[in-house]
């Protein structure tokens, strides 16, 4: 039985050292697929950090531009808004000049508008009720030679500055047209002096 013996134990010796081996290689076997998930883990997960911070930067891009977009949107529209206030203000101290100043204004704004022949001005009544004595002589003065602008007696529907009529022609010198038709020069030459 002693051959037996050494029979079975030199089996069991056999069986351990494959049951070893294989439970090596297996654990060998184990230790490359884990270290290969590690290492496609790694792969995946710098992949993924990579593409968050790709959509990321994207997003950051894009709210920088909107928000830079948007910061000259009110840059124009606050710039438009001192413009208007500007000709607002400027058209409020037409109104409120010395007599002086602003019939010297009228005379300036007549030479500019009159045309040849005889012309009529119609005035504000306001202006009618406080027009200089010689006021005739000096829209007058200067004018091309046989040409004429008589004052009517009728007030015109206007705050400020004048009407001239020619036939069937009207010049609206009225401060508020002037400022007007003159809106986009005015705008153009403000923005230029206080934005430069």
């Amino acid at each position: 039985m002693a051959g037996l013996e050494k029979i079975i134990e030199r089996i069991a010796q056999d069986s351990a050292a494959k049951c070893d081996g294989i439970i090596f290689d297996a654990q060998s076997e184990a230790d490359k697929i884990k270290n290969a998930a590690a290492e496609q883990a790694e792969n995946d997960k710098a992949a993924v950090v990579e593409a968050a911070n790709k959509e990321a930067k994207a997003l950051v891009d894009m709210a920088e531009s909107g928000a830079e977009l948007e910061g000259k949107k009110l840059l124009l529209a606050t710039k438009g808004e001192i413009i208007e206030k500007a000709i607002d203000i400027a058209f409020k101290k037409l109104g409120t000049m010395p007599d002086d100043e602003y019939f010297a204004a009228l005379y300036a704004l007549v030479k500019k508008y009159a045309q040849g022949g005889e012309g009529v001005m119609q005035l504000s009544k306001k202006d009618l009720g406080r027009l200089p004595k010689d006021f005739d002589k000096k829209i007058n003065d200067g004018l091309e030679k046989g040409s004429k602008i008589t004052v009517s007696k009728d007030p015109a529907d206007i705050s400020d500055g004048f009407i001239l009529v020619y036939g069937d022609i009207e010049i609206n010198c009225s401060f508020d047209a002037l400022i007007e038709e003159s809106r986009d020069a005015i705008k153009d030459e403000l923005n230029s002096i206080i934005f430069a």
